[in-house]
C-alpha cells in the first residue's frame, strides 16, 4: 500500500489528445447526405444527377467532419459554432460547386441534409463519456489540480481507469508504486503538462527544459501559407473594412478633432520595433508605458464604443499588409512594456519568435492584461499558441474573435 492516493480526473477525450476520432468520422459524415436522400427522393433506383448531388453532399459534410474535429481538439466550449461554422463554410462551398458546374440541386434536399449533419456532428463533439483518469499528486499535476479550482475524489485503485496523469520528472516519491501498477496494468501514462495544456489552453510556465524548444520548433511551411491565407483574407475584406473605417474616422473627427490616427511603438517579430496605427479614442496625448486601466478618465463616450466592439484597431490591417502583423499571433506590447517585462519574465522574449497579431489565443481567452501577474497568464496562452501553431487553431481563434467582438467581451 501507499501513503499517496490518485484522485479520480474526468475531461473530454478530445483534450487529453490520447487518439483521433477521424475514422469515425469517415463512417458518420455520408449517413445525414443518404438519409436525406431516402426520404426525399424514395428508395427507388436513383439517377445519375442524384448520385452526383448526394456523393458531393457527403464529400462536404466529410470535410466539416474532419475540420471540427481537428478544431476541436483546441480547448473550449463552443462546439454548436464549431459544427454551424464548419458545416456552413463547406455547404457554400457545395453551393458554388453546383453553382459553376451547372449541376442538378434541391434546396429541400440540402437543407434537410445539412440539419442532420449539424445534429449528428453535435452528437460527435459530445457524445463519447469523460475519460477517466488517475491523478497522481507532483510537479505539474499540482498545478493542474489547482487550474480544476475544485477538489477531486480520490481512487481506491486504478480499476475502471482509462490512462494515469502524472509529471514524471517531479513526480511524489510516494506514488511510485501507482505509477509501477499502472505500467503493470498496461495504462497509458499521459504527460500531466499536456492534459495541463489540453484542459486550460495554457503552458505551464515552470516546465523551462521545454519552454525553449518553442523557439527552434520546426513549423514546416505554415507560416509561408499562414502570411499568404491571411493577406488574401484582408484583401477580399478590404472593401467593408474601408467603409466601416471611413465612417469611424468620420466619426472620431466630429467628436474629437485632429489627429484621427495615432501610431504607437510596439515590439514584433525577432524583437523589431514597428509602429502599430489606431483610430483616437482619448482625450489629449497618449502616455508611453500607461496601461488601458489607467487612462480610463481620458477615454471619450465614441472611444468606448470603439473600444468594445475593437473598431479603433481597423487600421492595423495595414500593419497586417505591410508584414508587420499577422490576423492571428500574440498581441504586440508597447516598446517600453516590452522591455520592462523581458527584465522580469525571463521567457517574455519568446512571445517574439512569430508575428504578433490582431486577434490572439490569449486575447480571446483572457483579454487584455496589466501588471506582471496577468502578464504572466498572458505569456501562458501565448506560449501555447506558438507550441500548437496551425491552420486549424487560428480558425478556432478567428471564430471566437466573432464572440468576442459582438459581446465586448473585457474591453477597455
Amino acid at each position: 500500500m501507499t501513503d499517496v492516493s490518485a484522485l479520480e480526473l474526468r475531461i473530454p477525450h478530445r483534450l487529453a489528445q490520447t487518439r483521433s476520432r477521424s475514422g469515425l468520422a469517415w463512417v458518420l459524415a455520408p449517413l445525414p447526405s443518404l438519409v436525406s436522400g431516402l426520404l426525399l427522393f424514395g428508395a427507388a433506383a436513383w439517377e445519375r444527377e442524384v448520385w452526383l448531388l448526394v456523393g458531393l453532399t457527403a464529400l462536404a459534410h466529410l470535410l466539416a467532419f474532419l475540420a471540427t474535429e481537428r478544431m476541436a481538439r483546441y480547448p473550449g466550449q463552443e462546439s454548436w459554432s464549431l459544427a454551424g461554422f464548419n458545416l456552413l463554410l463547406f455547404t457554400l462551398f457545395l453551393v458554388a460547386v453546383l453553382a459553376m458546374g451547372r449541376l442538378y440541386y434541391s434546396r429541400s434536399y440540402l437543407l434537410a441534409a445539412t440539419l442532420l449533419a449539424f445534429l449528428l456532428l453535435l452528437l460527435y463533439l459530445r457524445g463519447l463519456p469523460p475519460m477517466r483518469l488517475a491523478l497522481l499528486p507532483g510537479g505539474v499535476a499540482d498545478g493542474l489540480l489547482r487550474a480544476l479550482g475544485r477538489e477531486l475524489p480520490p481512487l481506491r485503485g486504478l480499476e475502471g481507469v482509462e490512462g494515469v496523469v502524472a509529471d514524471l520528472h517531479r513526480l511524489d516519491p510516494k506514488a511510485l508504486p501507482l505509477l509501477a501498477e499502472a505500467a503493470f496494468r498496461g495504462l497509458p501514462i499521459l504527460h500531466a503538462a499536456n492534459v495541463y495544456e489540453g484542459y486550460t489552453g495554457r503552458v505551464p510556465l515552470e516546465l523551462a527544459e521545454g519552454l525553449f524548444a518553442l523557439a527552434e520548433r520546426d513549423r514546416g511551411l505554415y507560416p509561408l501559407f499562414k502570411r499568404a491565407w491571411e493577406v488574401g483574407l484582408v484583401l477580399l475584406l478590404s472593401p467593408l473594412a474601408l467603409l466601416v473605417g471611413f465612417l469611424v474616422a468620420l466619426a472620431v473627427y466630429l467628436d474629437l478633432g485632429r489627429p484621427i490616427l495615432f501610431a504607437q511603438e510596439r515590439v514584433g517579430l525577432g524583437g523589431r520595433v514597428f509602429r502599430v496605427y489606431k483610430f483616437r479614442t482619448m482625450r489629449g496625448e497618449p502616455r508611453e508605458g500607461a496601461y488601458a486601466g489607467e487612462e480610463q478618465d481620458r477615454i471619450a463616450p465614441l472611444g468606448r464604443f470603439l473600444r468594445r466592439y475593437r473598431l479603433d484597431e481597423l487600421p492595423q490591417l495595414w500593419n497586417v499588409l505591410k508584414g508587420e502583423m499577422s490576423l492571428v499571433g500574440p498581441r504586440p506590447e508597447q516598446r517600453v512594456l516590452a522591455e520592462a517585462y523581458a527584465r522580469e519574465i525571463p521567457l517574455y522574449p519568446l512571445r517574439h519568435t512569430v508575428r504578433p497579431g490582431l486577434t490572439g489565443w490569449a486575447q480571446v481567452h483572457q483579454g487584455y492584461a496589466e501588471g506582471k501577474e496577468e502578464t504572466l497568464v498572458k505569456l501562458s496562452y501565448d506560449l501555447y499558441y506558438i507550441k500548437h501553431l496551425s491552420f486549424f487553431l487560428d480558425l478556432r481563434i478567428l471564430l471566437r474573435t466573432v464572440f468576442v467582438v459582438l459581446s465586448g467581451f473585457r474591453a477597455r
